[in-house]
């Protein structure tokens, strides 16, 4: 074919395609060629420049952001939302949070199990479901952590369940246990009850983990309750290398989970069964919870990522 021959093809093929719409079929049946040859022309214009393809950024949409963090760390999909309170950890986790909930509605499908943890990330994403047009769903909603502190509490696990199965359209299975037992033996006589049994069974067979991504902070609920731990113990966990938790299971840097005796008084999913759920979404942001999203993400304790831009930015440029 001769070179003026081809550029006008070239020309004039992508014009039918990309401005006119044609189907591929339509513009070889109009220009007497095969689909095939049409569909080489069209791939020839892209690798030659007389097609150019460019995507516009919208605000507060971060595709690119999202593709850096999971090619690098291998996530199934990295969802990153602006925030206007990085450093303010509570309204932070309730804007994550958010971003998260839209995600759970997409991904969700009829007769899904999903298990869920406690916490600021997870009350932002029941808020947000509030007020959202959330199609029903015959699911499951199992509490993944007996409770922490006060049952009234917004962020506590019972209240998370029943509320996020409502909205849901679903129904809840609670977990009726304290999240913590006085000691490992106490643990053990609980973990005898048949209900709690039942519940945790229910949790490791979930389709989806909704999980906040916690860190040992000082001005945690865990310490700020009085009930449920104190800081010097939350210290002893820090020196054992403790950088973040899901589900009270507390790991270090590189997601290994930090053993100790505040561990075997958890009643709750431990990382290892968590990690078997199908999809495991984890929920973090604010200046806090860099390190802790970091370990979370190396040991590959979450499939899914839902943070803030900043955190985002910071994991990515590493």
């Amino acid at each position: 074919m001769e070179a003026f021959e081809y550029k006008r093809l070239l020309s004039q093929i992508s014009r039918l395609y990309y401005l006119d719409n044609l189907t591929q079929q339509q513009i070889a049946g109009k220009l007497s060629l095969s689909r095939q040859k049409v569909q080489r022309f069209l791939k020839r214009a892209r690798e030659e420049g007389v097609v150019r393809i460019s995507i516009q950024p919208v605000t507060g949409v971060f595709p690119e952001l999202e593709r850096k963090l999971e090619k690098k760390y291998g996530l199934r999909e990295a969802v990153v939302t602006e925030v206007f309170s990085y450093e303010d950890q509570v309204r932070s986790s309730l804007e994550v949070g958010a971003a998260a909930a839209e995600y759970l509605v997409r991904i969700i499908s009829p007769g899904d199990r999903i298990v869920i943890s406690w916490g600021g990330g997870l009350k932002g994403v029941v808020s947000a479901l509030a007020g959202m047009e959330a199609p029903a769903k015959t699911i499951t909603v199992v509490q993944g952590l007996g409770g922490l502190g006060d049952p009234n509490n917004e962020v506590h696990g019972a209240d998370l369940t029943r509320r996020l199965a409502r909205y849901l359209g679903g129904k809840a299975v609670l977990l009726p246990s304290p999240g913590v037992a006085g000691s490992k033996e106490a643990k053990e006589k609980l973990l005898l009850d048949p209900y709690i049994a039942a519940a945790l069974r229910e949790g490791r067979g979930a389709d989806v983990a909704v999980m906040a991504i916690g860190a040992p902070r000082r001005n945690s609920i865990l310490v700020q309750e009085g009930k449920i731990t104190s800081w010097g113990e939350l210290q002893g966990l820090i020196s054992r290398g403790a950088a973040g938790d899901i589900n009270l299971r507390f790991f270090n840097e590189q997601g290994t989970a930090v053993k100790s005796d505040f561990d075997d008084r958890v009643i709750g999913l431990t990382l290892e069964e968590i990690k078997k759920i199908d999809c495991v979404i984890g929920i973090g942001g604010g200046a806090a919870k860099e390190a802790a999203i970091r370990g979370a993400l190396k040991g590959n304790l979450i499939d899914v990522l839902v943070t803030d831009r900043i955190s985002a930015e910071k994991l990515a440029e590493e």
